[in-house]
């Protein structure tokens, strides 16, 4: 039956008025949260922070791994244990607890804030920052899971955080985490370290321009070491944080044309690995990463523009692994797209606990000897529609492994972590007793062996 015009109108008004009251709802939350992020400003005095200062004075030298301090705390059996604190899920928020509880557990970056070294790091200058909120929320929730008072009455014997300030900042700086839509964990883990180095980059702005230096021809491993350390020290001159010292290694990037033999390489930061899961029966995590490494020819749509040759030609585009940090994290890709949708690859992966040694991964000239052993690792189960992400961390008190899932906290043994459901294993460096802050100043703490 056809609506009468009165009847369209009718309509069109309680549409009308509906958005406006939607609108409306938008616009006094926004409001609201202005007035929250402003109160936390003035809480930590971050508008209050020397904008004129010319140089930010770093707080450390260096910060020992959990290999330096491992043996020196002793537990006694029924002794209360830090850290073991869970986090309420505030509406689809399970990506966000299981980012925060790996972190947690990171012994140097807990340790640093902790200390509150952040303070006088904070660069209120830097413009793709976010002048400190980020850090300053992320800081105070770390402090308030070390430093709770764990015999207090808690709910089913767990101590529970509700992370509201940490939610609000955060959705705040970036509106895709204000809501309560699922998010992915890695990309959100990803963010996360990026606005805490933006925070702390130790650089004052405005910073000169330095422009990444391109390579041609072939030449000896020394060479290309004293190359890698130039573009490293370039690298220091615009980028300078706790996450650079801890989180950040360097690989080769290079492009052979098939057509006249021109190759060219640069050396790039490298922050994480995201390696694909290559389909076999029994998938080891050096596959993963053999697999990441591996030759790709760029020919048809995906050709490259070769400079002697004036014209789009086919290539070979290649990536080496030259400097690991201490602190590494592999993202298992186990999303990929598909025709109709999005589709996740439930292959196990069998990833070691201890001794996973890199060293055929990397070129002979290293420090230090590329073997890990593993710190956390965050599990999706579900698929790409529904999910829920959860925790396994090794604690950086006792050292005994713990499930950290929103709410609940449990004591586990390694071998229960579902292979299947791995999404992103967090390693450490074994074979380093401290990290050491990388400045341009001193060269001799670069990862680089040069002389």
């Amino acid at each position: 039956m056809a609506c009468s015009k009165k009847q369209k109108k009718k309509l069109s008004n309680q549409l009308s008025k509906k958005k406006t009251i939607r609108t409306n709802i938008r616009k006094t939350k926004c409001d609201q949260l202005a007035q929250y992020v402003k109160k936390f400003q003035n809480q930590f005095k971050l508008s209050q922070l020397d904008l004129d200062k010319q140089e930010i004075i770093p707080s450390y030298q260096s910060i020992p791994t959990s290999y330096q301090l491992k043996g020196k705390k002793k537990f006694q059996k029924k002794e209360a244990v830090k850290g073991l604190v869970g986090l309420k899920n505030l509406g689809n928020k399970c990506y966000m607890n299981a980012s925060i509880q790996l972190l947690s557990n990171l012994q140097p970056l807990s340790d640093y804030f902790i200390e509150d070294f952040q303070l006088t790091e904070i660069n209120r200058k830097n413009p793709i920052s976010t002048q400190g909120l980020a850090t300053v929320a992320f800081a105070n929730l770390i402090k308030s899971i070390w430093q709770m008072d764990i015999q207090k009455l808690t709910v089913k014997g767990t101590p529970i955080i509700i992370p509201e300030e940490f939610n609000k900042i955060i959705g705040y700086c970036n509106k895709s985490f204000s809501d309560n839509t699922q998010q992915d964990a890695q990309e959100f883990l990803m963010y996360l370290l990026d606005m805490i180095h933006e925070d702390l980059n130790r650089v004052t702005f405005p910073i000169k321009s330095v422009q990444l230096r391109e390579y041609l021809g072939d030449c000896n491993q020394r060479e290309l070491e004293k190359q890698a350390a130039e573009t490293w020290g370039d690298y220091l001159q615009r980028s300078k944080s706790i996450i650079v010292d801890l989180m950040q290694g360097q690989f080769k990037n290079s492009l052979r044309c098939l057509s006249c033999d021109k190759y060219t390489y640069k050396f790039e930061p490298l922050m994480y690995l995201s390696v694909p899961i290559p389909e076999s029966d029994e998938c080891q995590l050096i596959e993963c990463i053999k697999e990441y490494v591996k030759e790709e020819q760029l020919t048809n749509g995906n050709q490259w523009f070769c400079e002697n040759c004036n014209k789009l030609v086919d290539a070979i585009k290649k990536i080496d692994l030259w400097k690991l940090p201490t602190i590494l994290i592999i993202h298992l890709k186990r999303f990929k797209f598909i025709e109709n949708g999005i589709k996740k690859i439930e292959q196990a992966i069998n990833f070691p606990f201890e001794s996973l040694n890199l060293s055929q991964c990397l070129p002979k000239l290293q420090k230090e000897k590329p073997i890990y052993e593993l710190l956390g690792v965050i599990c999706h189960t579900g698929n790409s529609d529904r999910g829920h992400y959860y925790t396994y961390a090794r604690s950086k008190e006792n050292f005994n492994w713990y499930l950290f899932n929103d709410r609940q906290v449990k004591q586990v043994n390694f071998n229960e972590i579902p292979q299947e459901d791995a999404y992103l294993l967090m390693y450490g460096k074994s074979t380093i007793p401290l990290i050491k802050r990388q400045t341009i100043s001193f060269p001799e703490n670069w990862p680089h062996v040069i002389k």
